[in-house]
């Protein structure tokens, strides 16, 4: 039997882990499934230290914004919440989307 070097195993036993990425990293679009059927797609840490979200139809491209915990990005009404897995966002059409997760 052929073992596989541990930094490959470790590397497929992560690419089961959906999480929004390390700073700097672009994480390609993400979908989160949440309450009531709902979902959206995130793709975090984009140029200028933003999140282009897509949700109920519309896109918008969030900054940034102050969080006790978590991410947090915010422009006027338009609000997402994430940590590890788990993310809530506010102001899209079709909202709330509440109790979502990655994956």
């Amino acid at each position: 039997m052929r073992r596989l070097p541990l930094v490959i195993l470790l590397g497929l036993t992560l690419a089961g882990c959906v999480t929004a990425p390390s700073p700097g990293t672009d994480s390609g679009a993400i979908t989160y499934r949440c309450s009531g059927g709902k979902g959206f797609t995130a793709a975090w840490n984009q140029p200028g230290d933003r999140v282009r979200v897509t949700a109920g139809g519309v896109t918008k491209s969030l900054p940034s914004a102050r969080s006790a915990s978590g991410a947090r990005y915010a422009k006027g009404d338009y609000e997402i919440w994430g940590k590890g897995d788990g993310a809530m966002l506010s102001g899209f059409p079709g909202g709330p989307y509440s109790n979502c997760k990655a994956g």
